[in-house]
């Protein structure tokens, strides 16, 4: 283990104010908790205010879906750190599938624990920025839920990972009815990951060609609605090169007790 993340010794969990701290005039009617979890380095998940149980959890999360696994973990200013081995937030090459995965299987744990995100903000403006998100605790937790990811890549591909065979049909029938189709093929047959190659380069362009682009998304969601699936995050979760920004990788959730003509509820 890196040395310089020592061993857990226990896990974070709030403290009462000292005597000298004052306690604010608004604390007493608060009943609505809020944590965050933030993404950092190259390698690096931390969790600020999430009580020791569900920061524990995360612990499982990370070695069951990071293939190469957790490399330490410390108190950090108040927050918990995960350090992996490799660089999930580069998001590219190997990794750029698995680190999807990753953070759909973290925003499946926190919301079967009642954690609903409540938004993903980027508050820093250093070079390699991710977001941070923020969740807020239900005390009722959500139905039984199921997950994928999609990705935006290179210019021109559009990636689904872990979606269904009728869902992969359906994206193919818009992108072919929209005249984005080019061809597809699985990036990774083992991982569900089906990859669409677009016509054009919509996450690369310029002048109109921008709002075809936005165009697709808004088809993009109207089918995915449909098919009773909700867009549940938007997440900058990968650095980008020196001469390039990173696009966003959406989470999409479904009830899986939804039914074709249900409504769709959003979190």
């Amino acid at each position: 283990m890196n040395s310089s993340l020592p061993e857990k010794s226990q896990l974070v969990s709030d403290k009462l104010p000292t005597s000298q701290e004052a306690v604010p005039a608004y604390a007493a009617a608060v009943q609505t908790i809020f944590a965050s979890l933030s993404l950092h380095q190259g390698d690096r998940i931390r969790m600020l205010h999430f009580p020791d149980s569900d920061v524990a959890a995360m612990k499982t999360v990370i070695k069951g879906s990071w293939q190469k696994g957790l490399q330490g973990e410390r108190n950090y200013g108040g927050s918990y750190e995960y350090k992996m081995y490799g660089y999930p937030w580069r998001g590219q090459g190997s990794d750029a599938i698995t680190s999807r995965i990753l953070m759909r299987e973290v925003f499946a744990s926190l919301f079967s624990q009642g954690w609903i995100l409540h938004a993903s903000t980027d508050v820093s403006k250093k070079e390699f920025d991710k977001d941070t998100m923020i969740f807020r605790k239900q005390q009722q937790p959500p139905p039984e839920s199921e997950w994928f990811a999609i990705s935006f890549n290179m210019s021109d591909r559009l990636r689904l990972i872990g979606a269904d065979g009728g869902l992969i049909s359906d994206v193919r029938e818009l992108l072919k009815h929209i005249k984005l189709w080019q061809n597809e093929d699985w990036k990774d047959k083992n991982l569900n990951a089906r990859e669409f190659k677009l016509w054009g380069r919509p996450w690369w362009a310029s002048g109109e060609e921008t709002m075809k682009t936005r165009l697709l998304l808004l088809r993009l969601l109207e089918l995915l609605e449909a098919r009773g699936w909700s867009l549940y995050a938007s997440v900058d979760q990968s650095t980008a090169g020196n001469d390039s920004s990173e696009t966003d990788s959406w989470f999409c959730v479904r009830d899986k007790s939804w039914v074709e003509g249900s409504a769709v509820f959003h979190r």
